[in-house]
Order: structure tokens, then C-alpha cells, then sequence
């Protein structure tokens, strides 16, 4: 990794776009995601301040654009969507889609113009992960409080949705930050490390409370992913230790939720989250002078107590809570993934409601019925009054915006799809690697949900695709969080030069 710290200082105008986006990003997810009217509009309107005043510096700064192909076709998309108002079957939730589509576009532009500067994706990593830190942290507390509408019953059951509002959304948002904190975590220095695990720990707790089926199945490759990817290190068993104390965090909450014992919950989780501490901090190189000391035998023995302890902890602990457990938090187990996961109660919902989604499109297959007017078009044909998305993105683009908007929709998909995997199998910078899972995440959960119309979480999706498609330097992680780098560490992927 190549750290440049005779890299000129940024002036504020060249800095000011980014801030903005992060800004933006992080209203966003205090405004339940975005979602709701109101908060879709204000927070559009935010990402277009954004990138408005990027493209003032880069005018002042005679400097030019260089956009990645996603952009384009994300961009024709938007302007479909604005054209789409003069047959809209309801032009005020046209404007507003329209807007929230710009919003997006112009997210997205902010962060491919950002990264011609060294650091913006370790800038963009960190906002992220702390976010997702905070956002699945309020999860957790409002799950076990029983607080409204932070949880609600959904399918049966009491789930968590912290600021989101919504199960699925707080399991997507959790995913996609938990690359990024693991990527953070292998790469941070040693004093940082712990409370990045505990992020991890935060997040893999989440997922776990939403009681997402898709989202314990992405859950399960996302810490294998973690664990593999920190192997040459601590930062593997550390990662596995994170997502055991996950586990157990998961179950003291729905334990004292299921018992109405909420100040004991929350007892319970502190205790687990600080145990998890200390046993992080076994894992990460002995201060003492004998222990440094790699020649040493009280070295050798320092290393193998550390890790033992560790080990112990993260297997011991969540085994204890599970075994634990009440009848009510099995019954709770066997309802959503027990008979939950049958064929009769899986299948048929989502594909009843693609067939009423096909129907919808038929009635304009070439232009649609307007961008944002899928429920009302869709009202004819959905199993249940609730129903208002076709859990399929771009089922429900091609209702709004007809064969042409489905085509662009899917080809910024698998474009965006394509770079990412590409990453993957190229093995770019660890942080290059994350945003690519993240934007991965994104699109398999909008294949049958609606994630993409929570304007926050579909903004950082756009960003996750634009540090995936730009060209990433070598300087990703913050200054901050950046740990010594000997010339030839297998983590930096490069000798320094």
C-alpha cells in the first residue's frame, strides 16, 4: 500500500461535495431510510446540492469528469423516468420518483468524482461502517425496548427495524456495511481493531433480529467470507469471534423480549458487548517487552493464551446462549424457519405476486404506466391489499417505465453485477473488494424485495458501484485508522515502494 503524505492539501470547494454526500447519506438513514414522501424528496434534494457542488469545482478547478458506463445507463434511465411524466397515470408520484432517481444519479456522481483524491473510498468505508454500527446498535436496543416503529410484528413476530422501520431493510443495510467493517477491521491499527470487531459483532446481531430469511443465508457467506479473507492473520479469528458474540448478543435480546425483561436485555447485551472487548483484545499483539519479542518463548506463549481465550470465548458463550434458550425463543426458530422455509410457505406469495406484476405490464409493455405509479396499476392484480411493490426491481421498473426502462434497469444491474464480480475474481484492494460484495448484496436482496426504494440505502448502492467501477489507488484506508505496513505484509496485496 503506497501512503503519500506529500500529497497536496484539498481546498474546501474540492472537499465540500463529498461531506455533502456523506451528510446526506447518513440524513437519510435517520429519515427512515428515505422511504416516505417527504423524506424521498428532502433527501433527493440533498444528493443534487451534493453534486451540484461538485461539478462547481471541477469547473473552478478546470478539471474533468471521467464517469464510469453504470452512470450512463443509470442517467438514461433517470431521464425515461422524467419523460414518463406526460402519461403518467399520476404525475405527483412520477416528479417524485423522477427526483429520487436524480438523487441517485447525482449520489453517484459524487462519489466517481471524488475518487480521482487519494482516500475517498476509506473515507466512504468508514461512514459506512459506523452507520451501520449505529443504525443496526439502535436496531438492537429498540428491539428489546418493544419500541415503536423502530419494531413491529411482521409475519407473526416481533422484528427488529431500527431507523429504517422495516425488517429487510435493516437486514439489507447491515449486510452491505459488514464487508466494509471487516475490510476496515483486517487494515486498522492494532488499538482500532477492537472496536471495529464490535461493529461486526453490531451488525451480524442485526441481521439476526430481523429474522430475514435471505439475510441469514447472506449472513452465513458474508462472515465465511470474513473469516477467509483475514486467515493470514488475527483478523480471521477475530471476525469469528465478532459474529459468535453476534449470536449471543441476538439471543440475550430475544430472550428478555420474548420475557418482557427489557432493563435485564439490555444488561445482558452490555455485558456480552464488553466481555467481547476484552477477549478482541487478547487477539491483538501483547504490549509487553517479552511478548513483542518473536525470539522469545514467553512470545510463543503470549500468542497461544491469547488465542486460546479468544477461541473460547467465541464458541463457549453463543453455545451457552443457544443452549440456554426458552421454549418460546424455539418456537419462535421453528415458525420462521422451520415451517417458514417450506415450499408451501415460501414460494407461492412472491411468485403470485411476479404473475400480478407480469399482468400489470401488460396492460403498457411499452411505455409503462409512469415512473413511481407501479401500485396503482398493480392494485387490479395483487394477492393483498397491503402489497404495493412487485419484490422484483425490475419487474416493477418495467410496469412504471415499459420494456425500454426494464432493459436499462437491467442492464446498469448486470453491469454493476459484472464489476463487482470482476473484483472479486481480479482480488483488488480489500476495500474494492468489500464495496463490490456490498453492491452484490444490494442487488440479489432487490431481486425479490424492495430495497431500492429506500432512497439511503439505494444511495449507498450507487456509491458502492462507483468505487467498484472507478480506479481505486492504493491509499483506501483513513489515515486514522491506517495500521504500519512492513514492505511485504500479505494483508497490502503489494510491496511498498
Amino acid at each position: 500500500m503506497n501512503v503519500d503524505n506529500n500529497q497536496p492539501r484539498r481546498g474546501i470547494l474540492d472537499a465540500a461535495g463529498l461531506y455533502l454526500l456523506l451528510a446526506a447519506l447518513l440524513t437519510g438513514l435517520l429519515l427512515n431510510g428515505g422511504y416516505f414522501p417527504t423524506a424521498k424528496v428532502l433527501l433527493s434534494l440533498l444528493f443534487i446540492a451534493a453534486a451540484a457542488v461538485e461539478l462547481l469545482a471541477a469547473l473552478v478547478g478546470r478539471k474533468t469528469l471521467v464517469l464510469p458506463a453504470p452512470f450512463w445507463i443509470l442517467a438514461v434511465l433517470t431521464g425515461l423516468g422524467g419523460v414518463s411524466i406526460i402519461w403518467s397515470v399520476s404525475a405527483s408520484d412520477t416528479v417524485r420518483e423522477s427526483l429520487a432517481l436524480a438523487g441517485l444519479l447525482a449520489a453517484f456522481l459524487v462519489a466517481a468524482s471524488q475518487l480521482r483524491h487519494p482516500g475517498t473510498p476509506g473515507k466512504l468505508a468508514s461512514w459506512l461502517a459506523y452507520s451501520g454500527a449505529f443504525v443496526a446498535a439502535w436496531g438492537i436496543v429498540t428491539y428489546i425496548l418493544r419500541m415503536a416503529p423502530y419494531s413491529g410484528e411482521v409475519d407473526g413476530l416481533l422484528r427488529a427495524g431500527s431507523t429504517l422501520q422495516y425488517s429487510n431493510a435493516l437486514s439489507c443495510f447491515a449486510l452491505m456495511s459488514l464487508p466494509v467493517t471487516g475490510a476496515l477491521h483486517r487494515q486498522a491499527a492494532p488499538g482500532d481493531r477492537p472496536l471495529l470487531a464490535l461493529g461486526i459483532t453490531l451488525e451480524t446481531a442485526a441481521v439476526l433480529l430481523t429474522f430475514a430469511r435471505f439475510g441469514y443465508f447472506a449472513l452465513l457467506l458474508v462472515v465465511v467470507y470474513l473469516v477467509v479473507a483475514g486467515r493470514r492473520r488475527s483478523a480471521g479469528r477475530a471476525a469469528g469471534l465478532a459474529a459468535g458474540t453476534g449470536l449471543a448478543v441476538a439471543v440475550a435480546a430475544a430472550l428478555s423480549e420474548e420475557a418482557g425483561l427489557a432493563l435485564v436485555g439490555l444488561a445482558a447485551v452490555v455485558a456480552i458487548l464488553g466481555a467481547a472487548w476484552m477477549a478482541q483484545s487478547f487477539l491483538e499483539p501483547p504490549r509487553t517487552e517479552l511478548c513483542r519479542d518473536p525470539r522469545s518463548s514467553t512470545a510463543h506463549g503470549c500468542r497461544r493464551d491469547s488465542r486460546a481465550v479468544a477461541g473460547a470465548f467465541a464458541f463457549v458463550l453463543p453455545a451457552a446462549m443457544v443452549v440456554f434458550a426458552d421454549r418460546s425463543l424455539r418456537h419462535i426458530a421453528w415458525e420462521r424457519f422451520g415451517a417458514g422455509l417450506s415450499p408451501a410457505s415460501l414460494l407461492p406469495n412472491r411468485l403470485d405476486t411476479f404473475a400480478g406484476a407480469v399482468d400489470a405490464f401488460r396492460v403498457r409493455p411499452l411505455t409503462g404506466s409512469g415512473l413511481g405509479t407501479f401500485a396503482i396499476t398493480f392494485q387490479r392484480y395483487a394477492i393483498a391489499s397491503y402489497t404495493r411493490f412487485a419484490h422484483n426491481l425490475v419487474l416493477q421498473t418495467a410496469v412504471d417505465t415499459g420494456a425500454i426502462g426494464a432493459a436499462l434497469m437491467t442492464a446498469f444491474l448486470i453491469w454493476a453485477a459484472a464489476l463487482a464480480l470482476r473484483r472479486l475474481l481480479a482480488g483488488a484492494e480489500p476495500l474494492c473488494l468489500a464495496f463490490a460484495l456490498t453492491s452484490l448484496i444490494f442487488i440479489a436482496y432487490n431481486m425479490f424485495d424492495w430495497e431500492w426504494y429506500s432512497t439511503a440505502l439505494a444511495g449507498w448502492f450507487v456509491v458502492a458501484v462507483a468505487v467498484t467501477a472507478g480506479k481505486t489507488g492504493d491509499t483506501l484506508v483513513p489515515e486514522n485508522l491506517r495500521r504500519s505496513i512492513s514492505p511485504a505484509d500479505p494483508l497490502s496485496g503489494r510491496r511498498r515502494r
